[in-house]
C-alpha cells in the first residue's frame, strides 16, 4: 500500500512540475514579419455551420494579412450554410467554396473534406480551421511568423476555450487539464519523439509543399482523431512541429452543453493517452481513488499533501489555459464527469460505431 501511496504521490507532483513548465514556457503565437510575403490558403470543413460560420468568415475579412485565399467545403449541409457562403462572397473576393458530393467508403466526412480543400488550395502554407473558430487580425501573421521561424512542418494551436453555461464549465476545461499535465510542449518542439506530439484539429497549420508530398488527410482517411495521429506521423517522418496555446488569437466554443461535450469527448479521449485504454483506466483511477492509499499510508499529513498537489496542479493550468477561478473550484465535480466520459468512450468502443454529425463512425 505504501509503494502505491508513493507512486501516486510521485505521479501528481510530475503532472505539476509539466503544468509549471507549461505555464512558463512561451507557448503561444509570437508577433513578428514573415518572410517572402507567402501565400496563405486558409481552408474550412463546414457541415450544418449556419451558426457559426458567419462569425469566422467575418474574423477573416479583417484579417491583417492579405495574401490569403479563404476556401469552405461545404459537405452536403442541410442548413443556411449555402446561402452564407453566397452571400458572404459578395465581399469577400478572396472567398470561394466545393459544394462536397458525397463521402467514399473508407473516410471519415471531417478527413475528406479536409482533403479536398487541400487539393484546391494554392497557398505556400495551408491552415485548416474548424468553422466554430474564432480569430484575431493578426493571428494569420503571427501563425505564418511561427512555421516560418522554427522550420516546422506542423503547427497546431489549442484555442481559447470560451465558456458560457454551467454545462461548459464542467466539461470543456477537461481537455487542457488532461493535455497541459501530460505533455510538456517544450518537447514537443524539441524532441523528435513521435510519442511526445499532440495536435488539435481545430488549427492546424502546414508547410504545404511538405503537406501535398504526404497526403496526410489521406494517409488518415478512416480515423477519427486525425489530428493527434497527423501528429504523430508528421515526427515518425522525421518533421518538426508545435503544439501551441491560443492566447490572444485563436477561441473557440466548442459546446454549448455538458452531454453535448461528453459526447464529443468520449469519441477520443483514449487518444490522449497514446491510444491505450489501459492506461486511460489506470489514469482515472488514480485521480479518482488515488487520496484512499496515501491517506491510509500517510494519514491526514500524506492526504494534505495530496490535496495541495491536485490543487496546484489545476490553479497552474487554468493559467496556462485562461480559465476563470470557477473552473478551479468545481475540479471536484469535473473528475466525475471525467470518469462519465471515459465510461462513455469504453462504451462506444464496445459498440463499435457512433454518429457525429448525421454520420455513423466507426470507434
Amino acid at each position: 500500500m505504501v509503494g502505491v501511496a508513493f507512486f501516486v504521490l510521485t505521479f501528481l507532483s510530475v503532472r505539476v512540475l509539466i503544468a509549471l513548465v507549461n505555464l512558463l514556457d512561451r507557448n503561444n503565437l509570437p508577433w513578428a514579419n514573415p518572410v517572402d510575403n507567402p501565400r496563405l490558403s486558409i481552408l474550412i470543413p463546414a457541415r450544418n455551420e449556419e451558426n457559426s460560420l458567419p462569425l469566422i468568415l467575418q474574423d477573416l475579412s479583417v484579417s491583417e494579412w492579405q495574401n490569403l485565399e479563404i476556401i469552405v467545403y461545404d459537405d452536403q449541409s442541410t442548413d443556411r450554410t449555402p446561402e452564407i457562403l453566397k452571400e458572404f462572397s459578395t465581399r469577400m473576393p478572396n472567398l470561394r467554396w466545393i459544394r462536397g458530393e458525397g463521402l467514399p467508403a473508407g473516410w471519415t466526412g471531417k478527413n475528406h473534406a479536409c482533403h479536398k480543400l487541400a487539393e484546391s488550395a494554392g497557398g505556400d502554407y495551408l491552415l485548416f480551421l474548424d468553422a466554430d473558430v474564432r480569430v484575431s487580425p493578426d493571428m494569420a501573421t503571427k501563425a505564418l511568423c511561427e512555421i516560418q521561424s522554427g522550420g516546422y512542418s506542423l503547427v497546431s494551436v489549442f484555442p481559447t476555450q470560451i465558456m458560457k453555461t454551467g454545462g461548459e464549465l464542467l466539461t470543456v476545461p477537461l481537455m487542457n487539464w488532461v493535455l497541459l499535465s501530460l505533455l510538456p510542449l517544450p518537447l514537443v518542439r524539441h524532441t523528435r519523439f513521435a510519442s511526445l506530439s499532440a495536435a488539435n484539429g481545430q488549427f492546424m497549420l502546414f508547410e504545404a509543399e511538405g503537406y501535398r508530398r504526404n497526403q496526410w488527410h489521406y494517409k488518415v482517411r478512416s480515423e477519427v482523431t486525425e489530428d493527434i495521429m497527423i501528429s504523430r506521423l508528421v515526427k515518425k517522418s522525421g518533421g518538426k512541429m508545435a503544439t501551441l496555446t491560443g492566447n490572444g488569437d485563436v477561441f473557440c466554443r466548442m459546446y454549448s452543453a455538458a452531454p453535448q461535450a461528453v459526447r464529443g469527448f468520449s469519441r477520443n479521449v483514449h487518444q490522449y493517452f497514446g491510444g491505450s485504454r489501459l492506461v486511460m483506466l489506470i489514469f482515472t483511477l488514480t485521480i479518482l481513488a488515488g487520496w484512499l492509499p496515501v491517506w491510509l499510508s500517510f494519514g491526514w499529513s500524506g492526504l494534505k499533501t495530496f490535496l495541495v498537489l491536485v490543487f496546484s496542479n489545476r490553479v497552474l493550468i487554468a493559467m496556462s489555459s485562461q480559465q476563470n477561478v470557477t473552473s478551479v473550484l468545481l475540479h471536484p465535480v469535473q473528475m466525475l464527469i471525467f470518469v462519465w466520459i471515459v465510461i462513455s468512450n469504453l462504451f462506444r468502443k464496445i459498440k463499435g460505431d457512433t454518429e457525429w454529425k448525421g454520420r455513423k463512425i466507426r470507434l
